[in-house]
């Protein structure tokens, strides 16, 4: 059996950017296969990147620094879809239902979004220099109002900067309740008790629900008059005829 090549150390930009994304698509790899996001450790993500930990460190500073750029990636992957979806809807096309219900579902699609969401603010921005502080939260500031554009596009009658609001506030919505909908296996047990029922939570649908509530609320104090469905009017009776 031939020896592994020797490790070669990336000169060039365009060397050092391939060395990066061969780091973070092996912590993507590696996220899909721990139960906890803040487990992957330096150690594990350099053996199996086939580099030494030093040289890990060469282009993060921490394994919260490596998570934090993995979550720009979720965020910017899951904007696109969103846009895309947007673009769908039929007859909840342009509506503050279909807003929501796009918002919800895209973000559902991806657990991996909503894991390392669901900790950024306790876990990820704990070890990880000012610089680096910096440089995720420009990125996490244009996803949001690239978003907000994109919503402003889709409901013209609501302003982009209501849309940013809309998008600030429902921040903590997503963080808070993905813990809540997913639980451990002891606590979702007692959860499936009848009479406990009243503190399940329903990841997707609360969420929706939450986020239409939301920026219904915001779009009435913007002073516009948000667009609903046209309710269902019921069928009319033929009027009876005459002998």
């Amino acid at each position: 059996m031939k020896p592994p090549p020797p490790y070669l150390r990336a000169r060039s930009p365009e060397q050092k950017e391939e060395r990066r994304r061969q780091l973070l698509d092996t912590a993507k790899s590696l996220l899909l296969e721990i139960p906890d996001v803040h487990a992957l450790g330096i150690n594990e993500l350099a053996r199996k990147a086939g580099m030494t930990k030093s040289n890990v460190y060469r282009y993060f500073e921490s394994s919260e620094a490596v998570l934090l750029d993995v979550l720009v990636e979720e965020f910017m992957a899951w904007q696109g879809e969103l846009v895309q979806a947007l673009n769908r809807g039929g007859k909840r096309k342009g509506t503050i239902e279909h807003i929501a219900g796009v918002f919800s579902s895209t973000f559902v699609a991806r657990p991996l979004l909503c894991r390392l969401t669901s900790i950024f603010p306790s876990i990820l921005e704990r070890n990880v220099s000012f610089e680096r502080m910096v440089q995720f939260k420009h990125g996490l500031l244009a996803v949001r109002q690239e978003t907000a554009m994109a919503f402003h596009v889709s409901v013209p009658s609501i302003s982009a900067a209501t849309f940013d609001r809309f998008i600030h506030l429902a921040l903590p919505l997503l963080i808070g309740l993905w813990p809540l909908a997913v639980q451990g296996e002891v606590a979702a047990a007692v959860i499936a008790r009848e009479e406990l029922a009243p503190l399940r939570y329903r990841f997707q649908e609360d969420l929706e629900e939450g986020m239409s509530m939301l920026l219904r609320s915001l779009a009435v104090s913007q002073g516009g008059s948000p667009r609903r469905k046209a309710p269902v009017q019921p069928a009319r009776r033929a009027a009876p005829r005459g002998p």
